[in-house]
């Protein structure tokens, strides 16, 4: 009971068992396939630190950040506005909420090979995808944020003499805010997915680059290596994103 409770209360507890778990189903399969494409864990732990080490891994790390997280920033300053505009006023909604939904169920990877052709080769490309895809999700959650509202809160506001602009900074944001922010975790996988689709075209530096470039020359634990990268700088930001969460929930709680 003791353990239990200390699991329950100390994050870093629950990474280190959820770390040993899946090393543990990683072993198990990885003995019965007994392939190469699949080495063990030890294999693919000790290439891990062999590129961290040597540098190897380093340059490709700071790429996909760099890229990662510059896409994010990106997407969410558009979609802020946008979602607030079109959630908040009904005239906007009703002239182009369709549209957007329309384009929203388009796979934006699909505009992968359009985006280099527009914009070249190099980092603009992959943070330009991210921030498209990562612009239409978060607008969704902020315009329908911004609908459900409740009529009193909007009626009390405006019963104190507030303008538009200052609706939207003391009530909108801070009631959209948690929202956006559980959205943004949720949505933390797909940028990163997103990010190794766009790293294997036109590109020479990114972990996408580097874990696809392993597999075509059979380098299987460093393969493995780039994906553990790939996981802790995932587990890192989503970490970050959940202690901003907490702050700006106190913080929107006291409006």
């Amino acid at each position: 009971m003791v353990f239990i409770n200390l699991i329950k209360k100390n994050t870093s507890s629950r990474f280190v068992i959820a770390v040993i778990e899946v090393v543990v189903l990683w072993w198990l399969f990885s003995t019965l396939l007994h392939k190469d494409v699949l080495p063990s864990p030890w294999l693919s732990i000790q290439a891990f630190f062999e590129i961290v080490f040597n540098g190897t891994i380093i340059r490709h790390l700071f790429a996909s950040l760099y890229r990662v997280l510059l896409g994010i920033l990106l997407g969410l300053v558009l979609a802020i506005p946008t979602g607030i505009f079109l959630g908040y006023s009904k005239r906007l909604e009703l002239y182009f909420s369709s549209a957007f939904d329309l384009l929203y169920t388009i796979p934006k990877v699909v505009f992968l090979p359009i985006i280099i052709v527009l914009l070249g080769i190099g980092d603009l490309p992959k943070i330009v995808l991210i921030a498209i895809v990562l612009y239409f999700q978060q607008t969704v959650v902020i315009r329908d944020s911004a609908k459900s509202i409740p009529n009193n809160l909007v009626r009390s506001i405006r019963m104190m003499g507030a303008s538009k602009i200052q609706e939207i900074v003391y009530l909108v944001l801070p009631y959209c805010i948690p929202n956006i922010i559980t959205s943004l975790r949720a949505s933390l996988g797909t940028s990163i997915a997103l990010l190794f689709i766009a790293e294997n075209f036109a590109s020479i530096r990114g972990l996408g680059y580097f874990v696809t470039s392993m597999m075509d020359q059979r380098e299987y634990p460093q393969m493995y290596a780039g994906i553990i990268m790939i996981a802790l700088m995932g587990w890192g930001i989503y970490y970050i994103i959940g202690f901003i969460e907490k702050k700006c929930v106190k913080n929107c709680s006291k409006y």
